[in-house]
């Protein structure tokens, strides 16, 4: 499974690749893609601290 960090460096090269996308299209969904990827490490950092803090079926 990625981990936060995986998901952080895809929103961040998915948001370099907006700025230099050649429609409004493009770059849209591009930007809808980081905001996923973003959302997604937040969820899997969540799921991350959950597994250290507590016994692995509580999460």
């Amino acid at each position: 499974m990625p981990s936060q960090n995986d998901h952080l460096r895809e929103a961040e090269r998915l948001e370099r690749q907006a700025e230099i996308a050649d429609s409004a299209h493009a770059r849209d969904a591009l930007r809808r893609m980081a905001q996923t990827s973003r959302i997604t490490a937040a969820m899997v950092g969540l799921m991350e601290a959950c597994a250290e803090d507590a016994p692995a079926a509580a999460c």
